[in-house]
């Protein structure tokens, strides 16, 4: 039996594809090289040194994915966002080819327009939202958790998005679940689908960007676990055949620790990175720990947890340099945890990942 849920918003898009549509899709989405950094995909964000030394915690840099010349929107959920839209181009492309070979008659009127869904606590809609309006692609249909501060439901209310609320607390959701829970039966859930690698390709230039800084240890939030499962693969991908984009020796690359990080509470200043189930996350603790054994990745690699505490301290001090919220700055709260344990290594090089501000 299917949840319940409510359409507090749905906006009106042609239910069946056409010719002239295709063409739009095509011609409006721009292509790039995959992997080649002379001609990038993605304009690299900036990182910035900050000294803590006065406050007793060293120097550490900062990727700050809050810069809007880079992420429109202010967060670094802007990059799966246009990876989203280069999936209808590529479509479209495919549709096209087909029609070329003889494959298709010329009649497209048949086929259903693509819908995506999304379960998100809302930086993920409004990224979707500004990419796929731009493009003039179908709006993306998100799923809400009821609990969403009705201050963010209304920001998002205004964009280019499909809107339904549901009590994510209950019992985990499969992919069909979301869609039909969100008026897509037929459609393709992006929370779930593995067939488009999301733990490859939402954040691979992301991850070159900052690998290519030369950290030791990279501190950033995990949430859904995607940013991180980007990071773990493509520490195994390059150890294995090297990346054009990686300007850093593999060896060096692979003792890189990873540290993805949770609140301890239920209830917590970094709401966005709550949930009660995370059905579809990739690499669990025996991968990591396999990882670690076949030297793909850092010796300290791994999901860890911090205080409410930590989240203030950490949201007190980013705040001061960047465009923050609190989930923004859990990877700033480990290491400032770390560091008063005594676990920072005197030459350690840690890079902190601001993932922005967004509603």
């Amino acid at each position: 039996m299917v949840r319940e849920s409510t359409a507090i918003k749905e906006i009106e898009y042609p239910d069946c594809m056409s010719w002239d549509l295709a063409e739009k899709w095509v011609d409006g989405i721009p292509e790039f090289s995959e992997n080649d950094p002379m001609n990038p995909e993605w304009m690299a964000t900036p990182t910035f040194q900050i000294d803590l030394s006065a406050l007793g915690y060293g120097v550490v840099s900062v990727k700050d994915e809050s810069d809007i010349r880079s992420n429109p929107t202010g967060t670094i959920k802007d990059r799966p966002a246009w990876e989203c839209a280069a999936l209808f181009r590529d479509y479209a492309k495919l549709l096209f080819s087909k029609k070329r070979e003889g494959i298709l008659n010329g009649n497209v009127g048949n086929l259903t327009v693509p819908r995506v869904t999304y379960v998100s606590a809302g930086n993920m809609g409004r990224a979707f939202a500004h990419r796929l309006e731009r493009h003039g692609l179908p709006p993306m249909k998100i799923l809400l958790d009821k609990s969403i501060p009705p201050e963010r439901l209304e920001q998002l209310k205004r964009l280019h998005t499909d809107i339904y609320l549901t009590d994510l607390s209950g019992s985990e959701l499969s992919a069909k679940d979301i869609n039909e829970m969100t008026n897509n039966r037929g459609g393709i859930d992006i929370t779930s689908a593995m067939i488009i690698e999301p733990h490859a390709v939402f954040y691979d230039w992301h991850v070159h960007e900052a690998f290519n800084e030369r950290p030791t240890e990279i501190y950033m939030p995990y949430g859904s676990g995607r940013l991180m499962e980007n990071y773990l693969t493509w520490q195994a991908r390059n150890s294995r055949k090297k990346d054009p984009r990686l300007m850093i020796p593999v060896e060096e690359l692979v003792d890189i620790s990873i540290l993805g990080v949770e609140p301890e509470q239920r209830i917590s200043l970094a709401d966005k990175l709550m949930k009660d189930h995370n059905p579809f996350v990739l690499y669990g603790n025996q991968d990591i720990s396999a990882l670690e054994r076949l030297a793909f990745t850092g010796n300290d690699t791994g999901i860890y947890h911090v205080s409410e505490d930590r989240i203030k301290q950490a949201y007190n001090i980013l705040s001061r340099y960047l465009n923050v919220e609190p989930s923004a700055c859990a990877g700033l709260a480990l290491y400032l945890q770390r560091y008063d344990e005594g676990k920072i290594d005197p030459g350690a090089r840690p890079l902190i990942i601001n993932t922005g501000k967004g509603i």
